[in-house]
């Protein structure tokens, strides 16, 4: 963004998630899965989305370190966590404090010029969006995960009851 451009639009528009839409359709979750291998395909296309979203996260992010936004005394951070996934994050500058509390007080403050509140605005809509997305992508892929290996299982338990069944289904 060039600060002379400012303020310019800064909701994700539809053709940031063109490349994403194709590969995120959940048509292909409501139906019976034949097996792990199915289910190891959807672990991999989750995987691959939480990328994308984090790249849109990453854009969320950079928007918000050039001027004039990165005048404010707060950061929009990408924050890695325990579960192996990416969110976005509230910051101030000297990283003392963290949250929405830290956009929300910024927003409050009676000197802020309205087009610098409008973009905030615009980039917490993005940033409650964009978690929510990472959030359901990382539930379902571990969903995904747990269920290819349970399935593994109970191929293998047929593979060797007593039947003679050798054979997957």
């Amino acid at each position: 963004m060039n600060p002379r451009d400012f303020p310019a639009d800064l909701t994700l528009a539809p053709t940031a998630y063109r490349d994403i839409e194709h590969a995120a359709s959940l048509k292909g979750l409501l139906k019976p899965f034949k097996g792990k291998g199915e289910l190891v395909q959807l672990t991999n296309v989750t995987r691959e989305l939480e990328q994308r979203v984090a790249q849109l996260m990453g854009t969320q992010a950079a928007i918000m370190a050039l001027p004039p936004l990165s005048l404010l005394g707060i950061r929009l951070v990408l924050q890695n966590t325990g579960a192996g996934t990416t969110f976005l994050r509230w910051r101030t500058q000297d990283f003392s404090r963290m949250g929405a509390l830290v956009w929300e007080r910024l927003m409050r403050n009676p000197r802020l010029p309205p087009d610098l509140r409008t973009a905030l605005f615009q980039l917490e809509c993005n940033r409650i969006a964009l978690n929510l997305q990472m959030s359901v992508l990382h539930s379902l892929q571990r969903q995904a995960l747990d269920c290819s290996h349970k399935m593994a299982n109970a191929e293998g338990v047929l593979r060797q009851s007593p039947s003679g069944t050798e054979t997957s289904p």
